[in-house]
């Protein structure tokens, strides 16, 4: 929930710093007005829940290693798996990696694929280093899988708004 929580914030944070009335809900921020006035804006506004969320992820890598605490292994499995879901979901619908590079016109999944193996080189490094069990590495996904399937059904059922 962290991981959602803090990535929608960065952009609503960073739309709202940009002068846009935002609205926040459990799975999306967007502005009131329907759309960006400037094309940038709509990317930096895209760009900033990723780079949020990347930073999650080498923050939960150093403490993990620093630490050797695993209890900070879920934040690093679902940095990866909310950007590798989202890159999938670019198939539906131009998710905020998949509009960046469609905007520098690198295709719509060059850019989620370059940050979606930086996510797996830090999940795997410290899968391999920390020695994880098969067994706590699946009770970490399905957790993630339950978490974040709920999280997205309740947004989307219920259009929760927090901001």
């Amino acid at each position: 929930m962290f991981s959602f929580v803090i990535h929608e914030f960065s952009h609503w944070v960073t739309g709202e710093l940009l002068g846009y009335d935002m609205r926040m809900t459990l799975n999306k921020a967007y502005p009131l007005s329907g759309a960006f006035k400037e094309t940038w804006h709509y990317t930096l506004v895209s760009a900033i829940g990723p780079v949020i969320t990347l930073i999650q992820s080498f923050c939960a890598f150093s403490i993990i290693k620093n630490t050797h605490n695993k209890q900070f292994y879920p934040f690093l499995f679902s940095s990866f798996y909310l950007e590798f879901l989202s890159g999938v979901m670019n198939f539906r619908n131009a998710n905020d990696l998949g509009r960046i590079s469609e905007t520098f016109g690198l295709g719509l999944f060059t850019i989620p694929i370059i940050i979606v193996l930086i996510h797996s080189f830090l999940l795997v490094k410290t899968t391999r280093r920390e020695k994880y069990s098969r067994k706590f590495i699946l009770f970490t996904f399905l957790l993630v899988l339950v978490v974040s399937s709920l999280w997205i059904l309740v947004n989307n059922r219920f259009h929760v708004v927090l901001l």
